[in-house]
């Protein structure tokens, strides 16, 4: 706690901090101090983060704390979190939902709802957690057909740069197989 507090007092002092932010800073390392020594319950530390998430400054910085702790009981507390009416709630579900289906934890099926969110900022944010999938089958049909309802050009764009990634990088492959069997035929060795 020396460590956060020397950092809020920094902060303040370098004019980056209002009184607001370092009160905030101050009750979240509190509830995460609270949480680690098994005086905050998590259920308890999750509605901090939400309120964080809705109408704090330290939105970001509880957004990482969220996928620090998501886990498969952390998923489950955070349900009604996937249709609460604030787009920031969801996309923060949505972090840790795609963090375990990163971790192979949660199928890709728990994601489908946001495909047509109303928000775009959870549309885009569900294009970004899962780009770096794209090469997988099931990732890459999920995207092909989230293009084919999406309207927002920004987002089109986004799904588009991640499936034509999986091609370019498809056809690489493709070659360096080619060229590796070909060397083989020949006798080559490095």
């Amino acid at each position: 706690m020396n460590v956060i507090l020397k950092i809020i007092r920094e902060c303040e002092e370098e004019g980056v901090c209002d009184e607001r932010m370092a009160s905030e800073m101050l009750r979240l390392a509190r509830a995460l101090e609270g949480y680690i020594t098994k005086q905050l319950t998590k259920d308890a530390l999750l509605n901090i983060l939400r309120e964080q998430l809705v109408d704090g400054v330290l939105g970001d910085l509880a957004l990482l704390v969220l996928r620090e702790i998501c886990d498969r009981e952390t998923i489950e507390s955070l349900r009604n979190w996937a249709e609460d009416p604030n787009p920031e709630v969801r996309v923060a579900y949505l972090k840790c939902a795609s963090k375990l289906f990163d971790e192979g934890e949660v199928p890709l099926e728990l994601l489908r709802t946001f495909r047509e969110d109303p928000s775009p900022k959870v549309r885009e944010a569900l294009v970004t957690s899962l780009s770096k999938n794209a090469s997988k089958d099931d990732v890459f049909a999920f995207l092909a057909g989230m293009l084919r309802v999406e309207k927002r050009s920004s987002i089109r764009t986004k799904i588009l740069t991640a499936l034509s990634r999986v091609e370019r990088d498809t056809k690489r492959e493709r070659r360096r197989s080619i060229l590796e069997r070909l060397k083989r035929a020949m006798g080559w060795r490095e």
